[in-house]
């Protein structure tokens, strides 16, 4: 049984402030009352001894819940939980058998990847957003909490707390280590990952509640308006190197330092795969044709697990290409073997700015609700690529299915005919120049 007694928090030249400590077996937790007065008086004074008697009761009661909750035994969740029972009324809660949270998402993101629902980048990316889930329930002191007793009111939270985890750094810096790869974050977060973060979580529940391992899932109680607004995503206009630009960078002589990321993203623009379909080509996957024609052949890692059979996208290979590809190997990573996809974005913005492609483009800002206009150099990313090279194709009228970028009978798709690959290596070349 809990023992609770009064203790002097007292610092010199200062009025005594009152302290309590409660112990059960080895746990020991302390609470602040913030009175500052000598518990001696309470003998006396009937108005302290009713406000001490109210932080005793709140202090068992907090207890209480904190074993039922399985929440974490420190001083700091008990504090939080007093402060709470002293300001609200709530109710204790019920005894669950139902499965903690965290470790019940790692199996459902776990069993997505061994099915073959997540590829590789996308498993990596999971763990990552449950990990940012972990540490908001170590921070409201619930990390413990089961998958039935994450309500709606705690989705919203997260959600909040996604937003502006870049607060809680400071405070909570055993939870952000520095090093090996490790960024905490340093700014307030954009609506896509908070999006993406609460998708995530929204999947995970509609796959226990289809298992019937719960009844509801806590987004159900989220209004239909709430909802729509809460998973919106203001995506920004699709941006892509012009012609003209695209020529500057293949032809401008760039740095030792920046030769990588030059291969990298010409060699992207040309084939037009998915940066992680493209770090993953081998030299066995390119082949010549029986009329000379040089290309590559894969298996998009998005769509592989997906297909009925095993039709492969099939890429003619153009001669700045090609010349990348008898170069290097396709070893590009030998050059940059810290390759990350920050770290490319970062190296793609320098490569850009120093062929002096600073165009200014729209770009959604979170704050105002409106288009600002900032240098392409500033803002590219690793998908840039790909969109160069669609929109390219596009203006020479190759659809995005004889460009290989889809599965047949994906919506995108628009169905002109189907060109062989002598024909696609002829128009590559108008489209780019070669």
């Amino acid at each position: 049984m809990e023992k609770i007694t009064l203790c002097h928090d007292h610092v010199p030249g200062t009025v005594p402030g009152i302290l309590f400590q409660l112990e059960d077996g080895e746990q020991v937790l302390y609470h602040s009352t913030g009175i500052q007065a000598d518990p001696d008086d309470a003998g006396t004074n009937s108005g302290l001894r009713s406000e001490l008697g109210r932080h005793r009761l709140a202090m068992c009661k907090a207890y209480t819940i904190m074993q039922v909750r399985r929440m974490d035994m420190t001083s700091r969740v008990f504090e939080m939980e007093v402060s709470r029972i002293l300001t609200d009324n709530y109710d204790l809660p019920t005894k669950t058998r139902s499965k903690p949270l965290y470790p019940r998402l790692i199996r459902y993101i776990e069993e997505a990847h061994r099915d073959g629902i997540m590829g590789d980048g996308r498993y990596a990316v999971a763990l990552g957003k449950a990990k940012k889930l972990h540490r908001f329930l170590y921070i409201i002191g619930r990390s413990a909490i089961t998958v039935r007793e994450f309500s709606t009111e705690l989705v919203l939270k997260f959600r909040h707390f996604v937003y502006d985890e870049y607060m809680y750094v400071p405070q909570f810096p055993e939870l952000y280590p520095r090093g090996n790869g490790h960024r905490p974050p340093t700014k307030r977060m954009k609506d896509t990952t908070v999006v993406h973060d609460l998708k995530i979580l929204q999947a995970f529940y509609e796959e226990l509640k289809n298992a019937d391992e719960i009844r509801r899932s806590p987004f159900h109680n989220i209004s239909g308006e709430r909802r729509r607004v809460i998973m919106h995503v203001m995506y920004d206009t699709p941006v892509c190197l012009r012609a003209e630009e695209f020529k500057s960078v293949l032809e401008t002589s760039v740095p030792e330092e920046l030769q990588w990321a030059k291969d990298l993203f010409v060699l992207n623009c040309a084939i037009g795969c998915r940066i992680s379909d493209l770090l993953r080509l081998t030299m066995e996957k390119v082949a010549v044709s029986d009329e000379g024609i040089p290309y590559v052949h894969y298996i998009p890692s998005k769509t592989s697990k997906l297909q009925t059979n095993n039709v492969e996208v099939v890429t003619p290979l153009i001669e700045p290409a090609l010349e990348i590809v008898n170069r290097t190997q396709l070893k590009l990573l030998d050059y940059n073997p810290h390759y990350g996809k920050q770290r490319y974005n970062i190296a793609l913005r320098k490569l850009l700015s120093y062929c002096g492609i600073t165009r200014k483009v729209s770009v959604f800002c979170q704050d105002t609700g409106d288009n600002i206009y900032k240098p392409l150099c500033e803002v590219a990313s690793s998908k840039l690529a790909r969109k160069t090279h669609i929109d390219m194709l596009s203006k020479v009228q190759i659809n995005y299915y004889v460009a290989g970028l889809h599965r047949a009978g994906s919506d995108s798709v628009f169905r002109y005919t189907n060109l062989e690959l002598r024909d696609r290596y002829e128009l590559f070349k108008i489209a780019f120049g070669c």
